[in-house]
């Protein structure tokens, strides 16, 4: 019996030894959660307080009322600074996390000092107006928002302060170094009707049905929960200097979505043909210009780069690289010397010729229209009729020098390049 003790007691203290061990793996001495960021979620409220005013100058206005939401789990914060006067603002976005630290996020945005009365920065952009109908798609004339604490909505979410946590104060001065702007949870920053710049121009502008839209963070420059819920919208019914709403909701609808040209605009987007417009939206029935059918050509044939500046109209332009590249390939041909006339509208006669030479379409035997007898684009217009590109605007008839919108160039491009 005492032969086998001191066997039995090194077995057991093993066991012991290697129970302890494997509980010392599997139970850390001091076991950590891991912080949660608390990220906002902005939201556009819906838009109220729509009229038609007039301005000093005598412009139609179309005035509404918007309010940013911050529905999220956090605050929504930008904190700016610069080393001095002279210097622009670096911003970043502050996140809250949930065992009290934070986290700074470098943006894209920009801080631009109001010249409206207000003495205090503004961010770019922060949110966004646009008006459309099929007489096109408007945008709004506001410069940015410096948002703090207005209106207390959701004060039931967790974490949602009674009181203003963020005031006008942060947007800082001209002489600020500075700047802290936020909107609390549960929050919201509301801009009346009556604000500066709190409108879309809308002289002569005819009667008809439209679609009013704002948009909340459009270019994702923050970081949110969510980036989908961002934006409202109204139907309006505008008639001289009377306003109606017909109905609204809480997408984030879009300019062409319900259109004709719906598939086309999808695909022109979805093809970097989106230059001359903002995020989500088309423009779909507004004039195609010049220097955008350069961008479109560019990005679809792959044009190369070039070194040689063509033309001196368009110096310094965001087009400019795109217009190069398109007269280097001998696709587009400028409107004078040493002009490209980038603004000017497309008609479908120049569209005509421009895709024959970037196709190298060959010659048509038929004559397809009786109103382009003689003109100097004929030929052209009978290439693209061979090739199905462009439709007739009636019998026998193309309408030579009719302007082509968005709408239709996206259609035209997507039969040439699709």
């Amino acid at each position: 019996m005492h032969g086998r003790g001191p066997g039995r007691v090194l077995r057991r203290l093993g066991v012991i030894l290697g129970l302890v061990a494997s509980l010392g793996v599997l139970l850390p001495a001091a076991p950590v959660s891991a912080a949660t960021e608390r990220l906002p979620d902005l939201r556009s409220d819906r838009i109220t307080d729509l009229r038609i005013a007039r301005s000093p100058s005598g412009r139609t206005l179309l005035r509404f009322t918007t309010t940013i939401l911050n529905y999220g789990a956090g605050p929504f914060e930008l904190r700016g600074s610069r080393r001095s006067t002279g210097h622009t603002f670096d911003i970043d976005q502050v996140v809250y996390r949930s065992d009290g630290t934070t986290r700074r996020i470098q943006t894209t945005a920009t801080l631009r000092y109001a010249g409206d009365g207000h003495d205090h920065y503004h961010v770019r952009r922060l949110a966004t107006y646009h008006l459309w109908s099929t007489s096109g798609t408007m945008r709004d004339s506001k410069i940015g928002f410096c948002f703090f604490d207005t209106n207390p909505r959701y004060l039931s979410l967790p974490r949602a302060p009674s009181s203003r946590r963020y005031f006008q104060s942060g947007c800082g001065t001209r002489r600020s170094l500075s700047t802290r702007s936020g909107i609390s949870v549960g929050w919201g920053d509301k801009y009346p009707w009556n604000f500066a710049f709190q409108y879309i121009d809308i002289t002569g502008v005819p009667s008809g049905t439209y679609t009013l839209r704002a948009a909340v963070d459009l270019f994702s420059q923050f970081t949110e929960s969510r980036e989908s819920n961002n934006c409202s919208y109204v139907r309006l019914s505008i008639s001289g200097s009377t306003v109606r709403v017909l109905g609204s909701g809480s997408s984030c609808i879009t300019d062409y979505g319900s259109t004709p040209y719906a598939a086309d605009a999808a695909w022109g987007l979805a093809h970097g043909l989106a230059a001359g417009c903002d995020p989500l939206l088309f423009c779909t029935y507004n004039i195609t210009h010049r220097e955008e059918l350069a961008v479109f050509l560019s990005r679809l044939m792959a044009l190369p780069s070039t070194t040689e500046d063509f033309f001196d109209d368009d110096d310094g332009t965001r087009f400019e690289p795109h217009i190069n590249r398109a007269a280097a390939a001998g696709v587009m041909t400028g409107c004078g010397t040493r002009r490209f006339c980038g603004t000017s509208r497309v008609t479908r006669q120049f569209l005509a010729i421009t895709l024959t030479r970037a196709l190298n379409l060959p010659p048509s035997a038929t004559d397809h229209y009786t109103d382009d007898d003689g003109i100097s684009a004929e030929a052209a217009l009978n290439a693209v009729a061979d090739a199905g590109l462009i439709d007739p605007c009636g019998a026998n008839r193309i309408c030579p020098t009719a302007t082509v919108l968005r709408g239709e160039m996206s259609r035209i491009l997507r039969r040439a390049f699709g």
